[in-house]
């Protein structure tokens, strides 16, 4: 992992300072190339030399021992042009002498430069005292297995770094882990709960929960933090506060329901506000009142383990059409999911009294009983976290539908193509994860998602300076029949959106370009620009706490960080289309 986060940081800097010519990566063995005097590779068995060369711009002689230093670059007019100030560097080398490696740099401002990164091949733990880290009066130490020494020696860079390149940084916020969760000792086997919390003394009490019950805990307290851990963790259940520091928990809710990838999780609303309807209404799968009690943890555990151990969901039909009930039947049932028909409202009772059902479809009318009635009898009777979808033919009038709306989760009308809507709501409310099912019905979830899908057509204007990028967004959305319009530079990007001739939706804005950053574009479009409510998504590296604040303020509609999740990208755009 600390390989990798080095060599992703040498290569980083020898593509932003190579415009033309090449960039090479070379791995051997080295026979004694490096400088004497580090005793891990000079007493090692063998070593190993990962040398990243480039025909960038290069760097004198006299400049080469400082550009190592947090927030150093050759000259001072090299930020602005390529971003960025050097942070990088600094945290690689001092990964690599945690490691028991150096990293060491031969360059001239007429051939480029090459970074060599030299590691010792050794069973041995090394005892390390890095320069950076003596510098600040450390003792030697062991690299242990839970990386706190290279925690410490991240801190003393960020604490003495603020306002940094974000992008360097985005290795310190990953490694420095202020809410104790279990982030860091995490294997495939184990089940894990996600707690969006910015309240650390809270955050810490749901943590301390999840472990008396045998479950491992990850704290998210941003939004772009729950989808980097849902990525990373796959967790059984997320709990959600609704007041978060960079965004609204609903929000949060909408993105995560309105994906496909992410919406099986149930997700357990926390709010201190009662919006208990709202919350199931928006797909919830509870909501919790704070200040929660001991009894209402328990009971939220409860459930969630509970819950994630029923292998198949279990539908009740309410339908007296034997055809109908017949269809919906054959459409539900599989592994996933098993169907139990009750042909009058009298045997739904019944069924309900004996068995606890994870979802309940009904049609509004029954020949013995009133929808509604049926609905506030259930309503007495089934455990209080099964949804209710209303699967009917019926013509409601204002007064049945408000009703209906205030008791029931869903309401879906018979017709053409219901039967494959019915599946979808279906199994988004019972959590059943669409990937699970058998191919035909995935491909029926995936069809209505696209034929539905609000992006179908608008208008993206997508500005970064690396071609790369674009070319792979303009590829993506292409296939969700998104219309792209590309631009390379701040400037190019007002010029675009300032033609008449080219309607623009959306803009995607990199933050990271050269000469006329992402800010400042964005406050000339939102200064010049006669349509003040353009949607403009800032994209920016892995970011400080502040950059998002600084992103809105700039006249950013949201930000998401690098790298890309294209479904992430989807998710949060929809959000913005649909408001």
């Amino acid at each position: 992992q600390r390989l990798n986060q080095i060599l992703k940081n040498l290569l980083s800097n020898s593509f932003k300072f190579t415009e033309k010519g090449e960039v090479k990566l070379k791995i051997y063995e080295a026979h004694k190339t490096w400088k004497t005097g580090n005793s891990n590779l000079d007493n090692a068995k063998k070593v190993v030399a990962f040398a990243i060369s480039d025909t960038g711009i290069g760097i004198p002689q006299e400049k080469q021992n400082i550009i190592f230093e947090a927030f150093q670059q050759a000259e001072g007019s090299t930020s602005r042009k390529y971003g960025g100030t050097g942070l990088g560097l600094s945290i690689s080398r001092g990964l690599a002498e945690l490691l028991g490696g150096t990293i060491e740099l031969e360059s001239n401002t007429t051939e480029g430069s090459t970074f060599t990164l030299f590691l010792p091949i050794t069973d041995a733990v090394p005892n390390i005292v890095p320069k950076s880290a003596a510098d600040n009066g450390y003792q030697p130490f062991q690299v242990g297995p839970d990386n706190t020494e290279i925690d410490t020696l991240l801190h003393s860079i960020r604490v003495s770094s603020e306002g940094g390149d974000s992008k360097s940084l985005s290795i310190v916020n990953e490694m420095i882990n202020e809410s104790g969760d279990d982030r860091a000792n995490i294997v495939s086997s184990d089940r894990v709960v996600l707690i969006v919390e910015d309240d650390l003394r809270f955050g810490k009490i749901v943590i301390e929960k999840a472990h008396e019950n045998d479950l491992k805990a990850v704290v998210a307290t941003s939004y772009i933090e729950v989808f980097d851990f849902v990525n990373r963790f796959h967790p059984i259940a997320i709990t959600l506060d609704v007041k978060l520091p960079d965004t609204s928990g609903w929000k949060v809710l909408d993105l995560l329901r309105n994906d496909l990838n992410y919406r099986h999780i149930p997700i357990h609303l926390i709010s201190g506000e009662e919006n208990r309807h709202l919350a199931l209404k928006r797909g919830a799968r509870s909501f919790l009142l704070k200040p929660l009690d001991n009894d209402s943890l328990n009971e939220l555990f409860e459930d969630i383990i509970s819950f994630n151990n029923k292998a198949v969901k279990r539908i009740l039909v309410v339908e007296d059409n034997e055809l109908d009930s017949s269809q919906i039947a054959r459409m539900l049932d599989g592994d996933a999911m098993k169907v139990d028909i009750a042909p009058t409202g009298k045997k739904a009772i019944q069924q309900l009294n004996s068995l606890e059902y994870d979802c309940i479809i009904l049609d509004y009318t029954l020949p013995d009983v009133s929808g509604n009635d049926l609905i506030n009898e259930i309503a007495e009777i089934k455990p209080r976290l099964s949804p209710i979808i209303v699967y009917s033919a019926k013509d409601f009038n204002k007064k049945e539908m408000a009703e209906l709306n205030r008791s029931s989760n869903t309401i879906l009308l018979k017709g053409v193509n219901s039967l494959e809507h019915l599946l979808e709501e279906t199994i988004l409310h019972v959590h059943v994860n669409h990937k699970d099912l058998p191919q035909e019905k995935r491909k029926v979830i995936e069809n209505i998602r696209m034929k539905e899908d609000i992006l179908t057509g608008k208008n993206i204007l997508v500005v970064d300076d690396d071609v790369r990028n674009l070319f792979a967004l303009t590829t993506v959305f292409e296939r969700y029949n998104i219309n792209v319009v590309t631009a390379e530079s701040g400037k190019e990007a007002i010029q675009i959106i300032n033609d008449d001739s080219i309607k623009t939706d959306m803009v995607l804005m990199d933050i990271m370009m050269p000469e006329m950053d992402g800010y400042e574009t964005t406050q000339k479009i939102r200064r010049e620009h006669k349509n003040s409510t353009l949607p403009i998504i800032a994209v920016t590296a892995k970011a400080m706490k502040g950059d998002r604040q600084k992103c809105i303020e700039a006249g950013a509609s949201d930000y998401i960080t690098k790298p890309l999740k294209i479904d992430q990208l989807l998710s949060l755009m929809r959000v913005w289309f649909y408001k």
